[in-house]
């Protein structure tokens, strides 16, 4: 395949498709042999633009890298944390274990929060993180405050206003988990009142 068999017709189409298409697919069109169609970019200076989805992921990956984990990463880009490490080595990217440590820390914060409102929900949970010492009293704590009861600061404290309808039944069983019931204090009354 020498240099004699390129015309000007086919070095536009070298032009146009080479920098965006698989070499294979630029050789078929042009039916040269693939050797043919790289010897002749080089020769003129015609660069593959790199795959326009491999740019976009490289950016996603560039933009996210100190502050998602790979597994995030690929997910949102639809390939595996592998291919997102691959990527992200073409790159030069690199993290200290500094910023290992707050990515890791994050991740592990969002799941324990996930993992609580599943206990709250009464859900199995999805990780074997133990994010609560005891799941029944959660539950019913959660429970009685959408009844009215309203949670102290210690957590295992529920107030009871004059106007709130008791359950004596829920609270009985609350005493068992651990939680105790107490008359909301007077100046909570208060506070509770101004801000109605």
């Amino acid at each position: 395949m020498g240099k004699e068999k390129w015309n000007e017709r086919m070095i536009a189409v070298l032009s146009e498709l080479y920098p965006v298409e698989t070499t294979a697919y630029t050789a078929g069109i042009l039916g040269m042999s693939e050797t043919a169609v790289k010897n002749k970019a080089r020769e003129l200076g015609i660069i593959k633009i790199a795959k326009s989805k491999w740019l976009v992921r490289a950016e996603h990956i560039r933009s996210h890298f100190q502050e998602k984990s790979f597994s995030e990463m690929g997910r949102e880009l639809g390939i595996t944390k592998t291919s997102v490490s691959r990527i992200a080595t073409k790159l030069g990217l690199k993290r200290t274990k500094k910023e290992i440590g707050k990515v890791s820390s994050r991740i592990r914060g969002e799941l324990i929060r996930r993992e609580r409102r599943r206990v709250i929900f009464g859900l199995d949970p999805m990780t074997r993180i133990k994010v609560v010492s005891n799941r029944a009293r959660v539950r019913l704590r959660s429970r009685m405050k959408g009844i009215g009861y309203i949670v102290g600061r210690e957590r295992n404290i529920l107030y009871y206003t004059v106007s709130l309808i008791r359950r004596e039944h829920l609270e009985q069983r609350g005493v068992k988990l651990g939680l105790r019931f107490l008359p909301l204090p007077e100046d909570e009354v208060s506070l509770l009142t101004a801000t109605i």
